[in-house]
């Protein structure tokens, strides 16, 4: 189901500009709809600069999901904001999307899951977005191809779904330019240095430039831009895995696309990809894998849209009881398995603001589920840099909230056991996808 094949890729600008209101470090699907919604309220001298192309880092590789859901109150404004604007982008960049709208179900294996859900039902009023319990009878009617023995209930959100990362981008950029965002790549950045009245000289290769503020949306590169500036952002790089099967002929049979499914005691995800199926697991603390070496060295500096080795192994448990809840992938046959790079906060969250002691230094960093998050992010930064205060209180991504006790050590310890955390036999509290 993925269109990235229909738009042709967006050729680098050769223009470049001496002077900028802000400049935005990282061309992944963050730092391009923040540029989108700056240059389309009227900032004018919008820049982004990334180091190789856009979308390279953990966007390209993304599986796309898009969900209304979140177990908090604030950052079900985000994933809103982000699902609105995709649904409209296509018709005004003219750049095909690929976003499916199928829904979502979560379903629940367990009493003490039911009663998560009921919780999470007296929540939903606080935002426009439809949110329902279903029954198992419901559930099979939307997804006949469930193994029914074990479902209790299902919480369903309608408008959820999936989208091209790439195709989003693309789209984003092409916005972006269109409302006058100039977006410059290859550009890595070489040094950030800060002037007496507030500004900064940006260096590239390409020449050095003379910023209001900057902003560091740089992925799983953000350690290496805080550290120019004498931050050191707690951010953990994580191998994260998904799978993708051939075509199965019981998923080409059916008259319509299959919700999303999470199931939450497996503690994997997975949706229709064409006429298969793609699916993707959180493992425990105990089983998932840290770049330890990036951790330790930084990142290569030739990484852009590299992939790790494969370990099904590591993901087998999962891959098991994805196996049981839904049969027909026991005689699928896998095609691809992606292992990319996501980078993790130690709460799971991201950072998302000005910083504290560095002047007109912004951040949007940390983001694990970037996909869901760009699009309100950027409108929420776009905001905030404009009317000098945010639209609303999203004090859990202050990027204030860490300091000097945040150690190395610390930081991949709470990072571990937050992506453990995702789903595995708890409650949902973390996992917004």
């Amino acid at each position: 189901m993925s269109s990235r094949e229909e738009n042709p890729p967006l050729r680098a600008e050769t223009r470049w500009k001496d002077r900028a209101e802000t400049v935005i470090i990282g061309g992944g699907c963050v730092g391009v709809s923040l540029a989108y919604h700056l240059a389309k309220a009227g900032m004018k001298d919008v820049v982004l600069l990334e180091k190789s192309e856009l979308t390279a880092g953990s966007t390209w590789h993304a599986a796309g999901l898009t969900t209304y859901f979140h177990p908090g109150i604030n950052l079900k404004k985000i994933h809103y904001d982000s699902i609105k604007l995709y649904e409209k982008l296509e018709e005004e960049t003219g750049q095909v999307v690929g976003f499916h709208q199928p829904g979502s179900i979560r379903i629940a294996t367990t009493p003490v899951r039911v009663d998560e859900f009921k919780y999470q039902m007296t929540r939903t009023g606080w935002h426009a977005t439809e949110q329902y319990i279903i029954e198992p009878e419901k559930i099979q009617e939307m997804f006949p191809l469930l193994n029914m023995n074990k479902i209790l209930a299902g919480l369903y959100n309608p408008g959820d779904g999936h989208i091209d990362p790439y195709s989003l981008t693309m789209a984003l950029a092409a916005g972006a330019r269109k409302y006058g965002a100039l977006l410059k790549y290859p550009a890595p950045v070489t040094s950030l240095k800060p002037k007496s009245d507030g500004t900064w000289d940006v260096e590239t290769p390409q020449g050095s430039m003379r910023a209001n503020r900057i902003v560091n949306a740089a992925g799983f590169w953000a350690r290496e831009v805080g550290k120019m500036v004498g931050l050191e952002h707690p951010l953990i790089p994580v191998q994260h895995q998904y799978v993708v099967t051939s075509t199965i002929p019981e998923v080409k049979a059916l008259k319509r696309e299959l919700p999303v499914l999470r199931d939450l005691e497996g503690s994997y995800y997975l949706r229709q990809e064409r006429d298969g199926l793609l699916f993707g697991p959180y493992e425990s603390q105990e089983k998932m894998k840290v770049q330890d070496s990036w951790v330790t060295s930084g990142v290569p500096p030739g990484f852009g849209k590299e992939l790790f080795e494969s370990d099904l192994d590591r993901i087998m448990e999962h891959v098991e009881a994805a196996m049981e809840m839904v049969p027909v992938l026991k005689k699928a046959d896998i095609i691809n398995i992606v292992n990319g790079p996501i980078t993790y906060s130690p709460d799971i969250l991201p950072m998302v603001g000005p910083h504290q002691g560095v002047r007109n230094y912004w951040v949007a960093i940390g983001f694990g589920y970037g996909i869901i998050h760009a699009g309100g992010v950027g409108k929420y930064l776009s905001d905030w840099i404009l009317h000098g205060e945010p639209p609303f209180d999203l004090i859990e991504l202050d990027p204030n909230r860490y300091g000097k006790w945040t150690t190395t050590q610390y930081t991949e310890a709470k990072a571990r056991e937050s992506y453990g955390f995702n789903n595995i036999g708890k409650v949902q509290i973390y996992c917004c996808l």
